[in-house]
């Protein structure tokens, strides 16, 4: 066995393990995440409109839990392979397995848990200013805000509807706390087309059950394509 087969074999050990250790770790709070929401807010607002009717809607099916597992392996992999062995990829797939989190509490819940957003936004500053000068990733994170915050609330002057909601500007912060406000023109035209392809999918699989569009899976498409290092700029 030559060095590189060796070094290739110990990448894949290493990143399909890890993905897939911390997938599973994460699945409980797939459920607990809501379930806390869910309790605080039932307590703490008079008008609260439950978005749970019953707990087991939080139950997470085999298959569903597998999905989640490999595809979060799948997905550490293939960045590993992209961006090769350093500190900057294990980085980016905790970045990875908390858009995985995200994702799969959106698409069950239409939800974007501040607890997460929060955390994945200073964990970026805060790794970005360890490894060198972050004032790129701090005017991402403002600009991911603050910008398309600026169109929606012009729309909605306009036609008394918004574009995004509050989860979704945090999370256009994190990604441009993670990636710097140069990567923020591909964030947004990357989750545009995701949404679009998402809305196209959603509207085939439930065509008869009207429901809201997700936003995490388009999140996630739209980081994913930063964390490659694509840009239209």
């Amino acid at each position: 066995m030559t060095p590189m087969q060796s070094n290739i074999e110990v990448l894949v050990a290493y990143a399909l393990g890890g993905g897939a250790f911390a997938a599973f770790a994460l699945l409980p709070w797939i459920r607990r995440i809501p379930l806390d929401m869910h309790r605080v807010w039932a307590s703490e607002y008079q008008n609260y409109q439950p978005f749970l009717r019953d707990t087991s809607e939080l139950d997470i099916s085999k298959a569903s839990k597998f999905a989640i597992v490999i595809g979060a392996a799948l997905l550490c992999l293939g960045l590993a392979f992209v961006r090769g062995a350093s500190l900057d990829t294990a980085m980016l797939c905790v970045l990875l397995l908390g858009w995985i989190l995200l994702t799969a509490i959106n698409v069950r819940h239409e939800l974007l848990p501040d607890r997460i957003l929060l955390a994945l936004l200073w964990l970026g500053l805060l790794y970005r200013a360890s490894t060198g000068p972050a004032s790129d990733n701090v005017l991402g994170a403002v600009s991911g805000y603050l910008a398309p915050w600026l169109v929606t609330t012009a729309v909605r002057s306009n036609t008394g509807r918004g574009i995004v909601g509050h989860g979704d500007l945090k999370a256009f912060a994190v990604t441009g706390a993670w990636f710097g406000w140069a990567a923020l023109p591909t964030v947004y035209v990357a989750f545009v087309v995701a949404s679009l392809l998402t809305a196209i999918v959603f509207a085939l699989r439930d065509a008869h059950h009207k429901r809201a569009v997700p936003s995490g899976p388009a999140h996630m498409a739209a980081a994913m394509v930063a964390m490659l290092g694509y840009r239209i700029f």
